[in-house]
Order: structure tokens, then sequence, then C-alpha cells
């Protein structure tokens, strides 16, 4: 009786267990069903670029003299399409979410196409042509080796995706909604439209040697329409509305070191040359504010001769004997490390913006004072240091607005190159390849034969899944060859 008794338990187990097999292969602790909120602050995290990274060395804004590091060589080949498409497909997800809430998830479908707006645009300015009409679809529609879309496709649909979310959003403002995913806005949709408007003016300007060749793209009309409808394309103008990142006591500054112990000396990385030059000739207050005097020359009566930077193209072994001979500058602890927020690192600020309208202006795109706008943008950029108004009037009396002709494009692009140090990404990188301004350094240590890379190599993973496609992009674009000197369509 008792085997029998055993066997029934034993049966009623069994049974028990093919039935809930699927729920016990679940992880309790995964999310399901996200919503649109959580999916927005996942997104918001690949949105941003840390300062004191390789960018900034190859933005010539720093030097790495330690021979254990890879310094500023200009070495890279490939690049990943990781952080973009892993936050496309973020997006999509969020778009689904958000579509399920009907009108009260709006905005985030507003949101979504800033940013694929955003992340294409950041894809494409990195290799050239990318996949985009058919990527993100092999769960949906199973299409798992997506085509390339030209550039010049991907740059219409870019532009008209950041067209219409303007559009959408007075209406979304109006209704107020509650975004508790938004940490960098703190859900404040007026500021999400000013940046979707200045992010446009950015991808315009970038532009800017195809603005006379594509009429389908409209670059000038575009540019124009925006800047002289601010009602209609409210812009990033000042900080207060800057598109930053603030650090804090969790989210700790790059530089904030584990233990709270900041090392007032590190040698290892100092200036660079191509910022320190221009900063010494232009007397440039910033300078005095984000860096120490080289020890080596604390005795100079001129405290802007008191300051050095290391040749980008110096062999580390140079700059090492520099830096140990006091020749060149550290950053000022004080200022970057005060705290364990350190510095807001600002991705795109209204220095950028008014520097950008200034450029159009220059370029004869539209009407207006290109010398305001860059008084704008040198003193937006002194603001966020600090520096006082009556230093800002002293610096722009000797460094004015000359005119509208090559050589006030020069002064532009060089204040505009200052104002972007340690923030904003590749951006200064991107303005020096599409307009060769600053001249960047290039010597011994560069190990691309001599010369400054143009773009990244399409991920190695692309040759083992989607073979076909990628070299027939690159047959497209480079006969064939895929290298870090390929020279794409938008800065041909």
């Amino acid at each position: 009786m008792k085997k029998i008794k055993y066997m029934i338990l034993s049966l009623a187990l069994g049974l028990g267990s093919c039935q809930d097999i699927d729920t016990l292969q679940k992880d309790p602790g995964a999310i399901t069903n996200p919503s649109a909120d959580l999916i927005l602050t996942g997104i918001l995290t690949n949105t941003w670029d840390s300062p004191w990274s390789a960018d900034h060395r190859h933005n010539q804004f720093m030097t790495q003299n330690e021979a254990y590091y890879d310094g500023q060589a200009y070495g890279w080949t490939t690049g990943s399409y990781d952080v973009f498409y892993n936050s496309l497909r973020n997006v999509g997800r969020m778009e689904i979410e958000a579509t399920k809430t009907g009108d009260v998830g709006a905005h985030y479908l507003t949101l979504a196409k800033f940013f694929k707006a955003y992340f294409y645009s950041r894809a494409t300015e990195m290799f050239g042509d990318v996949p985009m009409s058919e990527a993100i679809k092999g769960v949906s529609d199973g299409v798992f080796k997506p085509k390339y879309d030209s550039q010049k496709d991907v740059y219409i649909e870019v532009l008209k995706w950041l067209d219409e979310a303007n559009a959408e959003m007075p209406a979304l403002i109006a209704k107020k909604p509650a975004i508790s995913g938004d940490y960098l806005y703190g859900g404040d949709l007026a500021k999400w439209q000013k940046l979707i408007n200045s992010y446009r003016l950015r991808v315009l300007i970038s532009l800017s040697k195809r603005a006379d060749d594509t009429p389908d793209l409209n670059v000038k009309q575009q540019f124009a329409a925006i800047v002289n409808d601010p009602a209609k394309y409210p812009l990033i103008t000042t900080n207060a509305d800057n598109f930053q990142v603030v650090y804090n006591t969790i989210n700790t500054y790059p530089l904030w070191p584990s233990n709270g112990v900041v090392v007032k000396n590190d040698k290892r990385n100092t200036l660079g040359a191509t910022f320190v030059n221009i900063a010494k000739t232009t007397r440039d207050p910033r300078l005095l504010v984000v860096a120490l005097p080289a020890e080596a020359l604390k005795g100079n009566a001129d405290a802007y001769q008191r300051y050095g930077g290391g040749k980008t193209g110096d062999l580390q072994s140079t700059l090492l004997e520099e830096a140990g001979k006091g020749l060149l500058s550290m950053i000022n602890f004080d200022y970057w490390e005060a705290s364990a927020a350190g510095v807001p690192a600002i991705q795109l600020g209204a220095h950028e913006v008014n520097f950008s309208i200034a450029e159009g202006i220059n370029r004869g795109w539209l009407a207006g004072n290109a010398a305001d706008y860059y008084s704008k943008g040198v003193t937006e950029s002194m603001k966020f240091y600090n520096i006082a108004q009556s230093e800002i009037d002293k610096f722009l009396a000797a460094n004015p607005y000359p005119a509208n002709t090559e050589k006030g494009l020069q002064k532009i692009l060089e204040q505009k190159y200052m104002a972007f140090f340690e923030n904003s990404g590749r951006q200064a990188f991107y303005n020096y390849r599409r307009t060769g301004i600053p001249a960047f350094d290039i010597g011994q240590s560069n190990a691309n034969n001599n010369q400054i890379p143009v773009r990244w190599a399409y991920p190695t993973s692309e040759y083992t899944t989607n073979e076909v496609n990628v070299k027939a992009a690159l047959k497209t674009q480079f006969n064939g060859a895929d290298t870090q000197n390929g020279v794409m369509w938008l800065v041909k």
C-alpha cells in the first residue's frame, strides 16, 4: 500500500513539474515588461561621452606619456556598432511599450524620433554608410543581414526625424506629462525641444561640404529656417539649457578616485600643445582655470607663459622627459576634482550652437551678425568656467571677430575648438576633419603613416554576419578598401 501511495505521489509531482517547466525556467529577477520610462533611462546612459578619454587625447586637448597606455598615436582601425544598435533596439522597445499606453505615452514616441536621429547620425559620422532602413528588424521581420544605406540617405532620414520631433513637441509640452526616467533634463520637454533643434543645427553644419551639391537635403535652407524662427525652433543659446551630464556622489566624476583622496600630481597626463598654444596666443582666461602652471615655467612674469603643452605627435618618451623637467602643465585638480561631482560634462552646449550660427552666417547661409554669435559663443563657454564678465570683455576686445571672410571663419572654428575642451566627445575631432581647423600636430608617435585618420573601419563581426552587404558598401564608397583613411561622402 505504501508503495502504491509513493508511486501516485511521484506521478503527481512529475506531472506538476512538467506543467510548470516553462515557469521554472524563467528568471524571477528579469524584467519582462519594462515600462517606457525605465527603457528611457537605459537609453540615456548611451547618449553621453565621458571626459578625459582617449577621444580627448585625439582631440589634442591632452597628452599621455606613460608607455603602458596607448597614448595618442591615432592607431585605431576598427570600430564597434554596439552602442548605436543596442541603443536603437531599446528605442524600438520603448516605442512598443509607449504605444500600449495610448496618448499617455505619446511623448516617448517623439523622443524616440530624436534618439533614432541621434544614434544613426553618430554611427554614420564614424563609419560612413551604415544599415538603417533594414536595421533592427531581426526579430520583427526576420532581417538578420541588413543592407547598408548611403550616408546621404541616412542624413535625409535623420533630418526628417528631427523636424517631425520638433513639430510634435509644442502639443506635448502643453500637456506637461510626468517623465520619471529622464535624469538629464528632469522631464522638461521644453528643454528637449531646444536640444532637438540644436542637434539639427549640428547635423546641418556637419554637412557644410555637401551644402552646394545636395538640393534634396536643403542644408542652407533648413539651417536658415531654424535660426530665423526661434518661436518655432527654440535653441540652446544659454548654459541653462545645456545637454550635459551632472555627476554626483553615486555617479562620480571620471577623475574622482575611488578612495576619495585626490593626489594633486599627475605628470603622466598633461595638456596638449594644440590647445595650450592657442590659449597662450589669445591670452585665454580659461587656461588659468583648467590647468596649472608648469613647474619649470612658474618664474615667468607673464602668467600665460607659465603654461606648457606637449605636442601630440611627439613620442611618449619625449613627453615623459618634458614632463619630468616640469615643462608641461597638468590639470587644475582643485577645479576638476573639487568634489565627487566634479564638473558637468557638456554633450551639446550653448557655445556650440552660437558658434554654428556664426559659421552659417559667415558661409552666407543666412543673414545676420556673425560677430554677435561669435561673442555669445565665447561668453557662454567662459561663463561655464565662472570667468568674470570683465575678463570676457577683455578677451573679446583683444580677439574680435574680423569679418565674414576666411579669417573670420578660422576665428569661429578656433574658438569652437577651445570651447569643446573635455566635452562633446569627438566633436572637436570631427570639426577638424571637416575644416582642418585648428591644425592638428602630426609627428613620430603617429601610428597611421603620418596621417590623422578620418573614419573607423567597420566592425569585424560584419564580415562574419553580414559580409555581402558590408563589402557592397565598401565597393560603393572606398573601392572595396576598409581602412581608417577612406574619405566618406560627408567630408569629401
